[in-house]
Parts: C-alpha cells; sequence; structure tokens
C-alpha cells in the first residue's frame, strides 16, 4: 500500500510538472507570437502614418517624396525613443487604464493585435489614412466585451481619457489652422522673398611674397573649405558663387522643421499605444522600456520606407494644394497640439489632427478642399473602431 502510494504521488508529481511545462512552452510560443504581432502592427502603423507629418512636404513641393519619407522617418524614429521618459501616462492607458479589471491571458493582447492589424492593413492598402488609435481602440473593446464581458471595461474612464480626445481632436486642429493661417500670412508676408543657403566657400588664392632675391609673388592655394549657414534675399542666394550644399526658400524650410515636429510628435504619441501590448508578458521582465520601445521604433521605421508612399499620395495631392506657409501652418498647428496632448498623455489621433489642419488650411487660404476626398477620409475613419472591435471580439471567441 504504501509503495503504491508512492508511486501514485510520484506519478502526480510527474503529470504536474509535465502540466507545467507544457503550459509553460505554450506560453512562450503565444508571447512569440504576439511580438511578431505587434512587429506587424508598429509595421502598418510606420506604412500608414508616417504621411501625417510629411504630406504638406510633398504637397507644397518642397522636397521630394523619397526624401520626404526620409525625413519624417528620421524624426518619427526620435520622437518613438524620446517617449520613454515622457508617454507613461499613455502606455498605462493603453495597457490596463480602461479596463475595469485587467485580463491575464496572453490571448488579449493577441486579439486586440489582430483586430488593429485586420483593419489597418485593409486601409493602407487602399490608400485610407486612418487612425491607429482607433483601431487599437476598438481591438480592446472587441476583445475585452468577448473575454471580459461589459463589466470588464471602464466606460467612463474610456469616455474621458480616450473618446473625447479623440473626438475633439480634429475639430481643435481645424480650427487651429483655419484661424492661425491669416496671421502667419500676415506676420510672415515677405518670407519667401528669402531663402537658407548651406553654402561650402570655394578654394581661395591667397597671394604671398617669397623673398626679394627671387622678387616675384607666388600664391598659396588655401585647401580648407568652410561652410556656413547663410540667410539672405532669394536674388543673392542665386548670385553667390559658392557651392550651395542645402538652398531652401525660408519659408520652405521653416515648413520642413516644422514637418520634422510633427513627425517627432506622432513618434512620441503613438509608439506607447503599440507598446502597451507587451505589457503583463513575461518577456517584459528581461527588457527595459527603452529596449522595448526601440523594438516598436525600428518596426515603424521600416513600415514607413518600404510602404509609406501609398497614403502619402492621398494626404499630399487629393485634398488641397498648399504652399510652403500653408504647410508650415497646418504643421505648426498640429505638431502642438500632439505635443501637448502627449504631455498630458491624451491619446489624440495623429491622422486626425494633420488630416483636419490640412483641411482646415483649404478652407481658410481657398475657401474650399476636394470634400469628396474628405468624406472618403471621414467614413474611414468612423467605420475604424467598430470595424476593429468586430474583428477583436470574432477572434477572441475563435482563440478561445
Amino acid at each position: 500500500m504504501y509503495i503504491r502510494t508512492c508511486v501514485k504521488a510520484s506519478l502526480l508529481q510527474v503529470c504536474a510538472a509535465s502540466q507545467s511545462a507544457s503550459f509553460t512552452m505554450r506560453r512562450g510560443w503565444m508571447e512569440f507570437v504576439l511580438f511578431a504581432l505587434v512587429f506587424v502592427l508598429a509595421y502598418l502603423n510606420g506604412a500608414n502614418d508616417i504621411s501625417k507629418g510629411i504630406a504638406t512636404l510633398v504637397g507644397s513641393h518642397v522636397v521630394r517624396a523619397s526624401t520626404a519619407i526620409l525625413w519624417g522617418t528620421l524624426t518619427t524614429t526620435l520622437g518613438a525613443m524620446a517617449g520613454v521618459a515622457i508617454t507613461s501616462g499613455l502606455l498605462k492607458t493603453f495597457s490596463s487604464g480602461i479596463l475595469s479589471h485587467p485580463a491575464n491571458s496572453t490571448m488579449f493582447p493577441i486579439a486586440v493585435a489582430l483586430g488593429a492589424i485586420g483593419w489597418i492593413l485593409f486601409a493602407t492598402q487602399t490608400g485610407l489614412p486612418i487612425s491607429t488609435t482607433h483601431a487599437l481602440t476598438g481591438g480592446i473593446i472587441g476583445a475585452a466585451l468577448a473575454q471580459l464581458g461589459a463589466s470588464g471595461i471602464a466606460w467612463q474612464a474610456l469616455l474621458l481619457k480616450v473618446a473625447l480626445p479623440l473626438a475633439f481632436s480634429p475639430v481643435a486642429s481645424f480650427a487651429v489652422a483655419w484661424l492661425l493661417f491669416p496671421i502667419i500670412r500676415y506676420a510672415l508676408s515677405g518670407v519667401n522673398n528669402y531663402c537658407l543657403c548651406l553654402e561650402v566657400q570655394q578654394t581661395q588664392i591667397v597671394p604671398l611674397t617669397v623673398g626679394q632675391p627671387i622678387g616675384v609673388a607666388s600664391a598659396l592655394v588655401s585647401n580648407q573649405p568652410s561652410m556656413q549657414l547663410v540667410a539672405d534675399k532669394v536674388e543673392t542666394c542665386e548670385r553667390t558663387v559658392a557651392l550651395s550644399v542645402v538652398k531652401l526658400r525660408l519659408a520652405d524650410s521653416l515648413h520642413l522643421l516644422t514637418s520634422g515636429l510633427t513627425s517627432f510628435a506622432r513618434g512620441m504619441n503613438d509608439t506607447p499605444k503599440i507598446a502597451a501590448l507587451l505589457v503583463g508578458t513575461s518577456l517584459l521582465g528581461s527588457m527595459n522600456t527603452a529596449t522595448f520601445f526601440g523594438f516598436v521604433a525600428i518596426a515603424m521605421l521600416v513600415g514607413s520606407l518600404l510602404g509609406g508612399r501609398r497614403v502619402l499620395n492621398t494626404l499630399s495631392e487629393k485634398i488641397t494644394a498648399m504652399d510652403g506657409l500653408e504647410g508650415f501652418t497646418a504643421n505648426f498647428g498640429a505638431s502642438a497640439l500632439v505635443t501637448a496632448a502627449t504631455f498630458f498623455g491624451l491619446p489624440l489621433s495623429t491622422t486626425h489632427v494633420t488630416t483636419s489642419a490640412i483641411v482646415g488650411i483649404g478652407v481658410s487660404s481657398r475657401g474650399r478642399a476636394n470634400w469628396y476626398v474628405v468624406r472618403d477620409i471621414l467614413l474611414a475613419w468612423l467605420v475604424t473602431l467598430p470595424a476593429a472591435a468586430i474583428l477583436a471580439y470574432t477572434i477572441s471567441l475563435l482563440l478561445n
């Protein structure tokens, strides 16, 4: 009897150990799948959202599309890494802030990611500039309803922390651009007459007297070219004999700067929302926040470089034509709003903010915009959240 009891106890221990090992292995594979899905989601975010900061550059013909994508990718990546220090509020909101109790299963973030990815992939392929924030929010709602029920969602927090900022941001951006443009146009009315040049001074011949016995003047060739930044009138820049490495009208230079600021702000605001999907995984314990933000930033970078041109064409060419001052105003207002929201932990949609600013500029300067394209974009925005929610809900049921 004693031997039989010992054998039974040993078998139970072996079974328990086997089940534990099986669970650990299954959890490890699920977390690997989750990491892969987060990479895909960040890639699609880069492909769909890179245009938000640089569309005005291409639309006003400041730089070529390829150059604009490189500039936007660089500044977005810098913003993503800067977000490590200041975006803890957004990270908390999208990991657990809108749930009344946590979802401990790895299936939850997998369903959220798949729901968001499905809709963003469709929108990216069709050229619709949808909101990644809307897609993630819809994915969280759908997965929570399937796995936790309606009581699992903190509806008040969802309304105050997510819904109101998302609803208010396009109206605010349109109003800022519409009101700000006449002021900027008046204040910088002569700025188009000036240019900014990065010049390399050409090799100079410097006279040098060798001495009386020789009695002739020879020359010393200066082989130390100098580089300087020059702001002057356009006609002066055109007449200069120096080699201009960069030559931009001053308005275009300011436009380039605010475009970079918009992409920087987008990187800060979007990265923690995607990073939040990995909060709670065991692999996160072996990483610091900077490492994981870097992982998301790399995926966004790859998506921006490889897939960013399709949506860029929609925003830069089909909504309204722009000059340098108009693009500067749109980006100035958009970057200010997104940066302020990021510091306060509010998840604004860069898509909403930049597109509304572009429409506001078109209405303010010309009294019109391409309302057919605007209508299609609005429909995409309105459909994004419920579409991602339905996908995440269905996927959650299938996974469970």
